[in-house]
């Protein structure tokens, strides 16, 4: 059965018929999407309404069904985003999409593609490592195969009439594709011993490693076979189960992930990014970078918190940015990624503030429609509420994150007339 790929925008609704949900009678929903909250369901005239929320990928809902959600908010470099935010996104394994070759710079690359190269490998050596004649690094005497030709061939080149030498090559495992993922699997094991050792993935990484254990070990860095492995993923000849593991072993090697905003030709493990959250951490960031330089330190609030009640409680506040000088707080604002803030935000923040004890606060938002930062209002207590914009579809990114921290001083500073 053909797959079905049905598009929609995010935070936006769309129907699909139930029948192509039902395998042999039952609803049919991949678990690892149905667990997770991609998407909510509701039913209607005999089909599913699905309402995408803050997450945008090709989510499965079955082998043969997925939907791919586009953000609607236009980000011309989400993967820019990603990387900047240092928030890894979620990979779904044996689920593949096709990216564009363009790859950037991450952190924990291990994390995300280590469970689908070993799934990978593991099938690789089911079926049997290929093989390759190939020249030995140290010449074997009256060893291998007899190349006349090619001998003849290159000396002549040279204008060598006549040369007493055999050109000997050997059937081999330890090819650029073995060398490769092996190298891979070396990195994705050691990362999670030393990461998450209880992982059963620690243990599977192993069994995948020595399953490669007559592949010779590379010698001459990562750079070296990384320029290699490019070579030999641009032949079209390569077999097919290698193709996919190969590209897991590129992003590892490389510690990179692929541009997750368009689409191409690589077929890898189809990510599903949580643009709220990174929407959070890559602002966090970028004022973190720029405020420093004036004195002030930016806090995620979920890693410090504050008690809601002086007198206990298990209630506290988790701000998404606490901005700080001279060791006290002196403004907090809190993300939102969407179109604008809700009356529940506003009481929201307005806690926040009051626990934090400043009374300069707000919202980043994305622009929409051109819409500017503006002053919301100053409560009867004196507390001020601003909405600042964030244009991330702006052509330079540095750009927009210079103008955005030049309002984020203005606000602290009380002045209204925002860039």
């Amino acid at each position: 059965m053909p797959s079905e790929i049905v598009d929609c925008d995010e935070f936006s609704e769309v129907a699909v018929r139930l029948s192509s949900l039902i395998r042999d009678g039952e609803l049919e929903i991949d678990p690892r999407i149905a667990a997770k909250g991609y998407l909510t369901t509701a039913f209607k005239g005999g089909q599913i309404i699905l309402r995408s929320t803050k997450y945008v990928g090709l989510i499965p809902l079955t082998s043969n069904v997925s939907i791919r959600v586009r953000p609607r908010a236009s980000i011309s470099n989400l993967s820019l985003m990603l990387v900047r935010s240092q928030r890894a996104p979620t990979a779904i394994s044996g689920f593949a999409r096709g990216y564009t070759s363009g790859f950037f710079r991450a952190e924990n690359v291990e994390k995300l593609f280590g469970p689908s190269l070993v799934a990978q490998s593991l099938k690789v050596i089911a079926r049997g490592l290929i093989k390759r004649y190939e020249r030995p690094e140290h010449r074997i005497p009256w060893r291998g195969r007899f190349l006349a030709t090619e001998t003849i061939r290159r000396h002549a080149s040279k204008g060598i009439r006549y040369r007493h030498e055999f050109d000997q090559s050997i059937l081999t495992e330890s090819t650029t594709e073995n060398f490769a993922i092996k190298e891979a699997l070396k990195i994705v094991a050691d990362w999670y011993r030393k990461n998450d050792a209880k992982s059963p993935l620690t243990r599977e990484a192993s069994i995948a490693l020595a399953g490669f254990q007559n592949v010779g070990d590379w010698r001459s860095g990562n750079p070296d076979l990384l320029a290699n492995l490019t070579h030999r993923l641009s032949d079209h000849g390569i077999r097919r189960d290698y193709s996919d593991p190969l590209w897991s072993a590129y992003a590892v090697l490389a510690s990179s992930i692929p541009d997750v905003g368009l689409s191409g030709s690589l077929n890898l493990d189809s990510l599903i990014v949580d643009v709220s959250q990174v929407f959070e951490a890559y602002l966090r960031r970028e004022l973190a970078e720029r405020l420093s330089r004036q004195g002030f330190k930016i806090f995620d609030g979920w890693k410090k918190p504050r008690r809601f009640f002086t007198d206990g409680g298990g209630f506290s506040v988790h701000p998404d940015i606490i901005i700080e000088r001279d060791n006290a707080v002196v403004a907090i604002l809190d993300a939102k990624y969407k179109p604008d803030v809700s009356e529940q935000d506003r009481y929201e923040v307005l806690s926040f503030m009051d626990v934090m004890g400043v009374d300069v606060g707000g919202f980043v938002c994305p622009t929409r429609d051109g819409e500017m930062s503006r002053f919301m209002g100053t409560t009867t207590s004196g507390k001020r509420l601003s909405n600042l914009r964030f244009d991330l579809a702006a052509a330079d990114p540095g750009i927009e994150a210079d103008r955005f921290a030049e309002n984020v001083c203005r606000l602290i500073q009380g002045r209204q007339d925002f860039l």
